[in-house]
């Protein structure tokens, strides 16, 4: 019996290191690709136990085409303090003092650059791949919206100049 259930550990092993499956010890730490594709998240934990998130990779790093500020690097041009605003997406941090509470992510906030809003944050692991990141009006999260994020996995740290 002790063989068999070695020989089944063991496989399990070989077979996440032969396909490249991350088993990270935190499930809401690493780089996560919002379902749009637009931009990779890394999510880390401090210290502290506090999580925080920054922009680490966009597919569009430069706004798009027929907006007023075509072809110039992506800001938070609608922050609501002027003196941020030069600041670039890529490196922004856009969630911050999340605290884990029964397996989720809570009482933290989350920032939308594009319309230079803060919101309640809250975030939970789906699936050891499926992050749901919540922004709401209310500190219970009930009017909010709900982003998904997909864990991207090691193999294509590379394409996005990950490390």
């Amino acid at each position: 019996m002790l063989k068999r259930l070695l020989v089944v550990l063991m496989l399990a092993l070989v077979s996440g290191v032969a396909y490249g499956v991350d088993s990270p010890t935190d499930p809401f730490e690493g780089y996560w690709k919002t379902k749009d594709g637009n931009f990779i998240l890394k999510i880390e934990k401090n210290s502290t136990a506090i999580y925080s998130g920054r922009v680490v990779w966009l597919k569009n790093p430069n706004f798009p085409k027929g907006d007023r500020d075509e072809g110039k690097v992506q800001t938070d041009r609608n922050n609501p303090d002027p003196n941020l605003r030069n600041r670039g997406v890529l490196g922004l941090q856009i969630v911050g003092d999340l605290k884990l509470d029964n397996r989720k992510l809570r009482r933290g906030w989350v920032y939308d650059s594009w319309h230079g809003k803060k919101y309640y944050g809250s975030a939970r692991v789906k699936n050891e791949n499926l992050l749901k990141l919540r922004g709401s009006l209310d500190k219970f999260g009930v009017l909010g919206y709900t982003m998904k994020a997909y864990r991207v996995p090691r193999e294509e740290y590379g394409r996005y100049g990950l490390k």
